[in-house]
């Protein structure tokens, strides 16, 4: 299969640095029911992987959703959907876990169970089919889905899913496993809920110490980028606000805290086994883990030098300081984001969230007066209780921002409103109110599109008709699990993607089963404390009754204050700041050790050094970008002391050769980077060929002059090898290519402009062999080129650049080519010493 047919075919290729190759006796396949960029990017597939493949008896691989172009191929191909490590197909794994992050993945998982050839219902499966098993936040309602999976892990699942492996093993050791009885052996577990053993009640599983539990620190390291392309380390678990429209804010209670010690030391691992630049401190509210400032102190300290930044993930007002903003700006300054949610004060109150206005003062003119020029806003519409007023108030706050931006920077500013309809999710506060009608939203929206119309704002909004479908599952019950089997029939899957989603499959889907999902949606039960909800059964620790006198308050405009500092009786039984890092307890070590001086301190001026390296095999697929991404993070990984532009982002002194297209192999490659010495050439080709992962490979380093032309101004002629497999030309008919096949596309009209860009060609044992240069009006298109003279697409013969040449003037030396223009001088390779020397002596040290 030649993965260049299809978008982005890094998804597909595996190769990864840090990936797992096993086979255990227990084979699990972790399934992330969204694309690769989106599954890669998520810590729990990260942890589970890590945690499983650490098993002597267990192994585990990756499946992603096929994007729709590969989709259908497979399907008409009749290939099963398959790993990334083993291309093992789903059915032939003895678990097939999902993480169900959202509830429009519904469909596509139905839609991956179908490609990997196993029955979607629970009940059509035999003791011969793989136990499907859920898990992630949606599983705190499981009753939409409830049809479609064997069992379901409630809560985290860094303990249940040892017991789960273990219960497989005893029944595999058996011989004939009996379905029915691996089942009852699941349904024993604690936290896990087997629809064919019901119990009358699960409760949620929570680890209590986070620095026991195990960290990924040699991540898989993904070629394409993905959402959150860099590295993530969990500071905290959990939160303590009480935002009452927050679903994880009540299923991921108490707040557990890392150690900074334990932070620090998995950064460091981290960086080390990926080459990442950049660290990313998550939780629910980075804001608030209690030793932040500490933390970025030091991590400040240990990295900059290193010119590896932090980022946070969207703040929340009260907790963003001014030292806080100086630390995140300390190595470079992209954006800044801030979960306002609400825009008035009213509104803020019943949905518990504690800031003022003049906070949002505080924080917007600190930000813009530290030179930061891009700021982003979340606000929810349609929350309970919501007043014309409250939406109206949202573009004078974004406006107030964009007043003191001006004021501040005297430049340019992006300011990015994001705009999302609220949903009401099972297990919070607001599980008794109504999502808005599409209307109302759509007349909400208007106003806003209509009063944030200035050119430096950027209004980012969903489709509502996806919002409606998230609220319907949301609060859906087990009725509605027809309705998500009949829209996947109708063809739908992926619904996440505005390119893909298709709101007409899913009115199909309604009328075919007579659900009114905007009915269910937008009902509520206000005046019905006592409505049992089918997800009751799910106890998350949290309880109904504190539940519904978080909504009296919310529709009281009270506020709860933060359960860290004074216990409001949620029903987990927890000590107010049990489970918090304590002050002084851990034992963190003198970063101040491991300083090394920066660039500005260095005693020898900088080198430049020109790298010739070779992509093949499946990573032929990668484009360019990430072909620079993935030699970049080898750089890294393998401390080259790399020299880093000044000012707002510094970036690494790197520049490529001309472009490989997608599918191309390269022979002879070149990139030219400026290091500081001292630097041995042999140890760095010697450490990059052990971390560059299988595909590439660094075949010299040398050091070049300051003044030596650069790659892009001195490459211009090419070397192509093209295995063309006796590819029939459609105008010349001919069944094997000859030369003088070659020589009649030449003479075609329309293939005139070929004339001066093919220096000479040959044609060997089935391949083609070309010599093809840029002229002064047209670059090189290799597509373009085999187009014309095979008759065919790029992605149906195998393609490889053996060597690139530039044009070295010396008259006394005559060269074999045909063009007039060639007789003045040679075509030498960028790492021709003949290049360099000119007089001199070339730079030929291995170490400087």
């Amino acid at each position: 299969m030649n993965l260049s047919r299809f978008r982005r075919p890094s998804r597909y290729i595996n190769s990864e640095l840090n990936a797992a190759y096993k086979r255990g006796f227990i084979r699990v396949a972790l399934c992330f029911p969204d694309v690769y960029e989106i599954g890669m990017s998520h810590l729990g597939l990260k942890l589970l992987y890590k945690i499983i493949n650490d098993i002597p008896y267990a192994s585990c691989e990756r499946v992603f959703a096929p994007w729709i172009d590969l989709e259908e191929y497979i399907k008409r191909e009749g290939i099963p959907l398959t790993s990334l490590e083993s291309k093992t197909p789903l059915a032939d794994f003895d678990i097939v876990g999902f993480s169900l992050q959202y509830e429009l993945s519904y469909t596509t998982v139905l839609n991956m169970l179908h490609l990997g050839g196993i029955p979607i219902k629970a009940q059509m499966r035999s003791d011969t089919d793989t136990v499907v098993i859920a898990g992630g936040p949606c599983t705190v309602n499981p009753y939409p889905v409830m049809p479609f999976f064997d069992a379901f892990v409630i809560g985290d699942a860094e303990e249940s899913i040892k017991e789960i492996l273990d219960v497989c093993v005893a029944y595999k050791r058996d011989g004939e496993v009996r379905r029915q009885d691996l089942l009852k052996g699941l349904s024993d577990i604690d936290g896990v809920l087997v629809p064919a053993f019901p119990k009358a009640m699960v409760r949620r599983r929570y680890i209590t110490d986070l620095d026991v539990a195990g960290y990924p620190c040699a991540p898989v390291v993904p070629y394409t980028e993905v959402i959150h392309d860099r590295i993530n380390i969990e500071v905290s678990r959990g939160c303590s606000l009480g935002c009452r429209f927050c679903q994880a804010g009540v299923i991921y209670r108490p707040v557990r805290e890392r150690d900074p010690a334990a932070i620090l030391a998995i950064a460091e691992e981290s960086l080390k086994n990926t080459g990442y630049n950049e660290v990313s401190f998550t939780s629910l509210s980075a804001g608030d883990y209690s030793r932040l400032h500490e933390v970025l102190r030091l991590f400040n300290k240990k990295f900059s030098h290193r010119h590896v930044s932090f980022s946070l993930p969207s703040l929340r007002i009260n907790s963003v300081t001014e030292d806080l903003i100086i630390m995140t700006k300390s190595v470079k300054k992209s954006g800044f984001t801030i979960a306002a949610e609400a825009a008035t004060s009213r509104l803020r109150q019943v949905i518990n969230k504690d800031f003022e206005q003049d906070d949002y003062e505080r924080i917007i003119n600190t930000i813009f007066k530290e030179g930061w020029l891009n700021l982003k806003l979340y606000f929810m519409i349609g929350l309970p209780t919501e007043r014309d007023e409250d939406v109206e108030a949202i573009p004078a706050m974004v406006y107030r921002a964009l007043k003191t931006a001006n004021r501040f920077t005297k430049r340019s500013v992006n300011i990015s409103v994001g705009v999302s309809a609220f949903i009401p999710k099972a297990h919070t506060p607001f599980q008794w109110c109504e999502h808005s009608s599409l209307d109302e939203i759509f007349r909400k929206k208007d106003y806003l599109k209509k009063n944030l119309n200035k050119k430096a704002i950027k209004i980012k909004e969903q489709d509502d008709r996806m919002s409606l479908l998230e609220a319907l599952f949301a609060r859906g019950g087990m009725g509605t699990a027809e309705l998500i089997e009949v829209a996947w029939r109708e063809g739908a899957r992926l619904d996440a993607w505005s390119e893909v989603f298709d709101y007409n499959k899913w009115l199909n889907a309604m009328d075919k089963t007579g659900i009114d999902g905007a009915a269910i949606a937008t009902k509520g039960f206000l005046d019905d404390k006592q409505h049992h909800f089918e997800w009751d059964v799910i106890d998350t620790g949290v309880s109904k009754d504190y539940l519904w006198r978080e909504l009296q308050k919310a529709l009281a405009e009270n506020r709860t204050p933060d359960c860290k500092s004074s216990c409001m009786a949620c029903g987990l039984g927890c000590k107010s700041g049990e489970y918090l890092s304590k002050s002084g307890m851990s034992c963190l070590t003198d970063v101040s050790a491991s300083y090394t001086k920066s660039s500005g301190d260095r005693p020898f001026s900088a080198v430049r050094v020109r790298v010739m390296f070779s992509k093949s095999g499946a990573l032929r697929y990668l484009s360019h970008l990430e072909l620079m991404l993935a030699l970049l993070r080898g750089l890294l990984r393998a401390s080259v002391p790399l020299v880093y532009s000044k000012g707002f982002n510094p970036m690494p002194g790197i520049s490529f050769g001309p472009a490989l297209s997608v599918g191309v192999g390269g022979e002879r490659e070149f990139f030219d980077l400026e290091v500081y010495p001292p630097c041995n050439i042999e140890r760095v080709t010697e450490e990059l060929n052990l971390t560059l992962p299988q595909g590439l490979r660094i075949l010299n380093m040398s050091f070049i002059p300051k003044d030596a032309p650069s790659l892009g101004k001195f490459v211009n002629t090419y070397k192509y090898e093209i295995a063309f497999n006796s590819v029939v030309h459609p105008q010349t008919k001919s069944k094997v290519l000859t030369k003088q096949d070659v020589e009649a596309v030449l003479q075609l009209p329309d293939n005139k402009w070929l004339v001066p860009i093919l220096i000479e060609f040959d044609i060997i044992d089935d391949r083609l062999i070309l010599l093809l240069r840029d002229t002064q009006n047209k670059g090189v298109k290799i597509a373009a080129v085999i187009e014309a003279v095979l008759g065919c697409r790029m992605e149906d013969v195998e393609v490889v650049r053996t060597a690139m040449y530039g044009w070295l003037k010396d008259r006394s030396v005559r060269t074999g080519l045909h063009a007039e223009d060639l007789q003045a001088g040679r075509l030498v390779q960028p790492d021709d010493q003949a290049l360099f020397a000119d007089g001199r002596t070339a730079l030929s040290e291995k170490t400087l």
